[in-house]
């Protein structure tokens, strides 16, 4: 009968990569590290996108225009008319 961590799984006892590990051999571990870490990286990312609010509410259509006009994107006729479209 066998005993001890994974026996049955393939577990030859080889400490190097350990018990628990997903990937076997002797970089195991830095694989495993490194797949955690990216799970962890991601979770925090999600958590981020879901529970940060906005602190500034996004700009009107007519202050974007108004920012146009002013970098010197469109022209003053341009301006003018899109001015009016959006009332």
């Amino acid at each position: 009968m066998h005993s001890g961590f994974g026996s049955g799984f393939g577990y030859n006892g080889n400490w190097i990569c350990g018990p628990g590990a997903f990937f076997p051999g002797p970089i195991g571990w830095v694989v495993t590290l490194l797949f955690w870490a990216l799970l962890i990286y991601l979770a925090v990312k999600l958590f981020k996108a879901i529970f940060s609010g906005s602190s500034k509410e996004p700009a009107s259509r007519l202050d974007s225009l108004k920012e146009r006009y002013a970098r010197g994107e469109i022209g003053e006729d341009e301006y003018n008319r899109m001015k009016t479209e959006l009332r």
